[in-house]
């Protein structure tokens, strides 16, 4: 017997094994060692030397714990030594730990040799290397684990199968089809397809396993749901290789709501589409790109022109005009009929009294007919959900009839008046005269009436128009006359401000006169006349108290000056009557401030005024109407806190990228639910009579909406107001003379 300790050099008379040249052969492209009865490693052939990354003494009476790689619990090992010291063979996959620290996989059969003929116990132990299998499948196993990760979390189905039962199926097919996963497993693919389309699917999966390549394939189809509804999928297709064959890979979207809303489409277009085929109203609809969608027949039967000459082009003029033009739908879709109208139908177009945005126009078209027709056109914007004009539609009416009637009326009348003025020479037809001059009184005086009724209303909106150009006037020479006062009290108010500046040096000047004569008078005797007459003047004029006030005096006055000079240039500022009224570039902030110099003795004995500014752009505007609007804010703030008490008026200031704002809060009397809706009136006014104008918030109101802003108010009785000021940063087009004057 072999000590442990012994290195083995052959196999044969260590294990009692053959010795043969196959065995040998066979063995040595496998891993073979021997260990005894305690597991110490009595032989390692080459093959497992070399795996193991040892020589073969460095590895004889070592255990094989010296291999153990860690992955294996102890039990595992404790499950395989007690199975061989039974007398059983082992089988099983292992995982060994080579010299520099790597693994290998083997698959390892131990077989026990039986004590005998002078033997011990030993086992033998032959294994294949393994590792590269054993990645592989961890390989897979760890991309399956992501398919299935990634299946399980994106919201559209995936589908896995060979056209029987599926084999993969994610949360998301579940939600579709009412399915839970177990049902699905026991359910093939086409089963959850729609009978119509079955024999559809299964075309396409035989001819998807049939083509070789690897390219997916996109369609629409639908499936029954467990509630026996239909919905509509969206699937893409490909063929793949699947544990040794071939599979078909899905993934389905729900388009079921899509498939809904394009029918309805369908339906309204159709709907649409014969509604405007079946009017007897001539009819076309162009789009958004001024494109002809719709041209009805009595359309093409009234202008001559078929609709395919114009469908899907420009050119719905054509069927009017020699030259090209816009028609009236095309100026609708552009947003510029307010502007271009009257271009094209001066004197015969309106705006619909009952359609909002919709405009109507006549004219004559001599090609039309024999002889040529009169239509009537109405035009209205088409527009979606949100507000947005999408397109426009226009109507014809043939009113060539009505302007005959009216022809032949006329002259008619015309006839019937030369009739009436010759028979009135005839004593016979006096009666018939009589009544028919008295007819035509009654409707003179009825027309009159109208005509009065028409100027009496003209005469209110020209002395509305009047009153507030005087208001406009009155202001414009308040501000003109201010800043012309401002200019000339800057004059006396430099040289009395100089004069004072010379004033106070001269003191000083004084002062060190009198302390020389303070200094010689003290150095001569008490009784001294000249000392006795200084002493006395001194006295007499309270010397000391002149010379203590006279320099605070001087100094009050200079702040005086300051003041008086602070409130011109704030006054000359406010009237801007040394800038031209052109738009430019101002700092609010700036002149709200001196708004609020000017407007302080209005506000001081009825409100305390503070100021929450944020950091404001320079603003596009007319510096001077702005003024005018602060001002007028501001008084009515102060008006509106009840006498007898102080009230609070708040100004504060923001901005956003595109505008900014200013409000004016005052916690006053508030304004009534019923009066909100008519502040902005010219000459409404809720002061007493005799204390407003009513015309302030309609000349704000006027001046806000020519810079391209609103007002906007809040207000509740006895809980004060809030006037909110929005201007844009800058003009979008440059204002026109109107807006400036």
């Amino acid at each position: 017997m072999r000590s442990s300790t012994e290195p083995a050099k052959t196999l044969a008379p260590a294990a009692g094994l053959p010795a043969s040249a196959e065995a040998e052969l066979l063995l040595s492209h496998l891993q073979v060692s021997v260990a005894d009865e305690h597991g110490r490693i009595l032989y390692a052939n080459p093959r497992f030397c070399e795996a193991a990354g040892y020589r073969a003494d460095e590895l004889s009476g070592q255990p094989y714990a010296l291999l153990a790689s860690g992955r294996h619990p102890a039990a595992f090992f404790r499950e395989l030594w007690d199975t061989l010291r039974a007398g059983f063979p082992w089988h099983g996959e292992l995982c060994n730990r080579r010299r520099d620290g790597s693994e290998f996989w083997v698959e390892l059969t131990a077989v026990p040799l039986p004590a005998g003929a002078g033997l011990p116990l030993r086992f033998v132990g032959i294994g294949s290397d393994i590792t590269r299998l054993v990645e592989a499948e961890q390989q897979a196993r760890r991309s399956e684990s992501r398919f299935r990760g990634l299946a399980e979390t994106i919201t559209a189905a995936v589908i896995l199968h060979r056209g029987d039962k599926l084999l993969y199926a994610n949360r998301a097919l579940e939600r579709i089809s009412g399915y839970s996963r177990d049902e699905l497993r026991g359910m093939s693919f086409f089963e959850l397809a729609h009978p119509e389309v079955r024999e559809e699917l299964h075309q396409r999966f035989a001819a998807r396993l049939e083509n070789d390549a690897e390219q997916s394939e996109a369609y629409e189809t639908r499936i029954l749901t467990r509630d026996g509804k239909v919905r509509w999928l969206e699937i893409s297709a490909a063929r793949i290789d699947y544990e040794g064959g071939s599979a078909a890979l899905g993934t389905a979207i729900d388009v079921t709501e899509r498939k809904r809303a394009e029918a309805a489409r369908r339906h309204t277009q159709q709907l649409l589409q014969q509604i405007i085929e079946g009017d007897p109203v001539p009819t076309f609809v162009i789009d958004a790109n001024h494109l002809v969608t719709h041209w009805n027949s009595a359309c093409a039967l009234v202008t001559g022109t078929p609709a395919s000459a114009v469908l899907g082009t420009r050119k719905a003029w054509s069927a009017f005009y020699a030259s090209e033009r816009p028609v009236l739908a095309e100026l609708i879709v552009d947003g510029t009929i307010d502007d271009r109208i009257d271009t094209y139908y001066r004197g015969h177009h309106r705006r619909s009294a009952v359609i909002p945005g919709a405009y109507e126009a006549e004219g004559f078209f001599p090609q039309f007919g024999e002889g040529g027709r009169w239509l009537f056109f109405t035009a209205a914007p088409l527009r979606d959900a949100r507000g947005r004009v999408i397109g426009a539609i226009e109507t014809l009416v043939d009113i060539s009839e009505r302007k005959r009637a009216e022809e032949s009326l006329r002259r008619a009348h015309d006839e019937l008046e030369g009739l009436v003025e010759r028979r009135t020479t005839q004593l016979a037809q006096a009666k018939a005269a009589l009544e028919e001059d008295v007819r035509r009184r009654q409707a003179s005086e009825a027309e009159l009436r109208r005509r009065n009724e028409e100027l009496q209303q003209l005469n209110a909106r020209l002395q509305e128009t009047q009153a507030q150009l005087l208001q406009s006037e009155k202001m414009a020479s308040i501000g003109q006359l201010a800043a012309g006062v401002a200019h000339e009290i800057n004059n006396p108010i430099g040289f009395v401000q100089s004069n004072l500046g010379t004033l106070e040096r001269y003191l000083d000047d004084l002062g060190r006169v009198i302390a020389a004569l303070d200094t010689a008078a003290a150095q001569l005797p008490a009784e001294h006349p000249a000392a006795r007459a200084v002493a006395r003047a001194k006295q007499e004029s309270d010397f000391d108290f002149l010379q203590e006030d006279l320099p605070a005096l001087v100094q009050q006055s200079k702040d005086g000056v300051d003041r008086v000079r602070k409130i011109v240039a704030d006054l000359k500022d406010f009237s801007r009557a040394d800038n031209s009224q052109e738009w430019q570039l101002a700092d609010l902030h700036r002149g709200i401030e001196s708004t609020l110099n000017i407007v302080t003795n209005e506000i001081k004995y009825r409100a305390r005024v503070s100021c929450e500014f944020g950091a404001l752009p320079a603003v596009e505007c007319l510096p001077s109407q702005l003024n005018q609007v602060f001002l007028n804010l501001l008084v009515n703030a102060a008006q509106a806190i009840p006498d007898g008490r102080q009230g609070s008026i708040v100004v504060r200031s923001g901005a956003d990228a595109e505008r900014v704002w200013v409000e004016v809060e005052d916690d006053g009397k508030g304004i009534a639910p019923e009066a909100l809706g008519r502040i902005f009136d010219p000459f409404y006014t809720t002061k007493p009579v005799g204390q407003g104008t009513g015309l302030g918030l309609s000349l704000s109101y006027g001046i806000v909406q020519a810079h391209g802003g609103r007002i906007e108010v809040r207000s509740s009785p006895n809980a004060g107001s809030c006037f909110r000021v929005v201007l844009p940063i800058r003009q979008r087009t440059a204002p026109d003379s109107a807006a400036q004057e």
